[in-house]
């Protein structure tokens, strides 16, 4: 099985950050006999992520998205996949219930 994996996330691009997840990820995959053959990094721009998406869906049996996945303005990665999937977003009721309760439980931390 041949895998890629993309990298989301301008923070990235600009060496704000280091690439953890994609070290990480990759070595998951070895572990349980999954090859990855490409790693791409792609800023918070839809246009260039649905481009990176198209590339990888040509060369790789599984495509693994790490980054773009908050609640940002600037988190595209869920909006771009469901667009290419042809899916809507929807709000999961019981986890949202599940997660405002573990934040009132929790309370403000500062």
């Amino acid at each position: 099985m041949k895998a890629e994996i993309i990298a989301i996330g301008t923070e990235l691009l600009m060496g704000q950050i280091v690439n953890t997840n994609a070290q990480f990820l990759s070595r998951a995959c070895a572990d349980i006999g999954v090859g990855i053959y490409f790693q791409t990094v792609v800023g918070d721009n839809v246009g260039r992520i649905k481009e990176a998406l198209r590339i990888a869906k040509g060369r790789a049996d599984l495509i693994i998205c790490t980054g773009g996945l908050g609640p940002t303005q600037d988190d595209l990665t869920k909006d771009v996949l469901a667009d290419l999937l042809g899916q809507k977003l929807v709000i999961h009721k019981a986890s949202l219930d599940k997660i405002e309760d573990f934040f009132a439980k929790r309370g403000p931390r500062w």
